[in-house]
C-alpha cells in the first residue's frame, strides 16, 4: 500500500528549494521532516545539489536514494531515484555509474511496459549529461518503447528520439518505426530533419 501524500509534503519540498541556496542547514532539516518518501527523496536531492560540501552532499544523496527505496512500486522507486541520480552525475560519477546499473536492473523487473518505459525514460534524462551513462541507459529504453503502444508510449518515443538524435542516431529508425503515421510522428520528423524509419 502506498503512503498518502500530505499537503505538508508538497509544501515542504517547495520550501527546501527556496531555502537551499542560502539556508542549507534549515533546508536539510525541512527535507528530513517530509513524511512521504517520494517528496523527501526529491527534497534531499535538491538540498544536495545546492550544497558545497561534497561529503555532506553525498550523504544527502545516499539518504535520497534510501527514501526512494521506501516505496512499494518499482517504477516509482526508479523514477524518483532519477532526482538524486542527476545530481550524482556531476558530483560523483562513480557513484552515479553504480546507481544507474542497479536502477536499470530494477526497472527491468517492472512487468508493465508503460511504467517500465516511464522509469527508464527518467533514468535516461537524469544521466543525459554523461555520454558514457547515456549510452548505457538508451538500449533498454528503446527496447521497451518499441514493444509498446498508446499515446503515452508515443510521447516517450518522441522525447527520447529528440534527446538522442545527435549523438545516437542509430536508434532513430527503430523508434520511428514504432510510431503510427499521425501528427505526432510528422512533427517529430520535422524536428529530426527527415530521419527515416527502419
Amino acid at each position: 500500500m502506498g503512503m498518502d501524500v500530505l499537503p505538508s509534503d508538497v509544501r515542504k519540498r517547495a520550501e527546501v528549494s527556496k531555502l537551499a541556496p542560502h539556508s542549507i542547514d534549515r533546508a536539510i532539516k525541512v527535507a528530513r521532516s517530509i513524511q512521504h518518501p517520494w517528496y523527501r527523496c526529491q527534497a534531499l536531492a535538491n538540498a544536495a545539489h545546492a550544497h558545497l560540501d561534497k561529503i555532506r552532499a553525498l550523504r544527502l544523496l545516499e539518504d535520497a536514494f534510501s527514501a526512494a527505496e521506501e516505496q512499494d512500486e518499482i517504477n516509482r522507486i526508479v523514477t524518483v531515484a532519477s532526482w538524486p541520480l542527476k545530481v550524482c552525475v556531476k558530483l560523483a560519477p562513480e557513484m552515479a555509474q553504480k546507481r544507474l546499473t542497479a536502477l536499470l536492473a530494477m526497472a527491468g523487473k517492472e512487468p508493465h511496459g508503460l511504467r517500465r518505459g516511464d522509469a527508464l525514460h527518467a533514468l535516461l534524462f537524469a544521466v543525459a549529461d554523461s555520454p558514457t551513462l547515456k549510452a548505457q541507459a538508451i538500449p533498454p529504453l528503446v527496447d521497451t518503447l518499441t514493444s509498446g503502444h498508446g499515446w503515452r508510449i508515443e510521447r516517450l518515443i518522441a522525447d527520447t528520439a529528440t534527446l538522442i538524435r545527435v549523438d545516437h542516431p542509430e536508434y532513430l529508425p527503430r523508434l520511428l518505426a514504432a510510431l503510427p503515421e499521425n501528427r505526432r510522428k510528422r512533427k517529430l520528423l520535422e524536428v529530426l530533419g527527415g530521419a527515416k524509419a527502419a
